[in-house]
């Protein structure tokens, strides 16, 4: 069973770009960093530390220059920025950046590792968790309900995504309030598209349909990348995702869990049956 580092701190977002799984992190004791393992000595010493939000995946408010649905994308930043009591927001005239914000509000954070860009892996919490600052604790042991990460995924702002290092105590917990929410069709589960759509064009994919944002980072790299469609599914077969499904079956891409019919996808694998491979 992993151990999580709990560390105290403030989040920051003035002059960054965050979006609704991703936000900066100040420790207040920077010593309590020394519990994880780091890429350099630069990505350590770094005061304010991009953190990769676990569990959970927003529509995208940029990406390579493109975006999701806005209204859907900004809704999951806003609600990460209102459980972090941070206020004032103002954004620039793009919406991609954040250039004035009542931010620097309490937290804390719990990590057990860190990604291969140097970003603790985390579960996010607001002042008002019971946290102690520096402890080391089980799963078994951390409030994951008073988790930004949990509340999101309950409230149906974000797309359930785990990897096969996800803890599965705390993905189990997350799957509960993912089903749920499905059928209430709570937030973006009223209007999610991924296991049917019909994708016509780049436009398609910022304007018109909600799919989950792994789908739709993939698919505008193919755009970027191809102008004949009928490549797609070579295309998405090269990914080598290295997939594992909740079950345990081995999938090579997420390729192997669709049908391409035309300019029809269908994915019949629920999102949070999918581990991906962290890479």
């Amino acid at each position: 069973m992993p151990q999580y580092k709990v560390v105290a701190g403030t989040f920051h977002v003035k002059g960054f770009q965050p979006d609704g799984d991703s936000i900066r992190f100040q420790a207040n004791k920077p010593e309590n960093w020394d519990f994880f393992e780091w890429e350099t000595e630069a990505v350590k010493k770094a005061k304010k530390k991009q953190l990769r939000v676990e569990s959970i995946d927003a529509l995208e408010t940029h990406y390579e220059g493109y975006h999701q649905p806005r209204p859907f994308a900004i809704a999951a930043l806003e609600s990460l920025l209102e459980m972090l009591n941070i206020k004032s927001v103002v954004y620039s005239l793009s919406v991609t950046q954040i250039v004035e914000a009542d931010d620097g509000k309490a937290g804390f954070i719990a990590s057990a590792s860190t990604d291969r860009f140097g970003r603790p892996v985390s579960y996010v919490f607001p002042k008002s968790a019971k946290l102690t600052d520096g402890a080391v604790v089980e799963s078994e042991n951390l409030p994951i309900e008073d988790s930004v990460n949990f509340q999101l995924a309950r409230e149906g702002l974000v797309y359930p995504t785990f990897y096969t290092s996800t803890d599965r105590v705390f993905a189990e917990k997350i799957r509960a309030v993912v089903a749920r929410a499905r059928k209430t069709k709570r937030g973006i589960w009223s209007i999610d598209r991924t296991p049917d759509f019909t994708l016509l064009d780049i436009r398609t994919l910022q304007e018109d349909i909600l799919i989950m944002p792994k789908l739709f980072r993939r698919l505008v790299g193919f755009f970027e990348n191809y102008s004949d469609f009928g490549k797609l599914g070579e295309y998405m077969a090269k990914q080598r995702d290295n997939l594992v499904l909740w079950d345990g079956t081995k999938k090579k891409s997420m390729a192997d869990l669709m049908t391409i019919t035309g300019r029809r996808l269908k994915m019949k694998t629920p999102v949070e049956d999918i581990l991906f491979s962290p890479k």
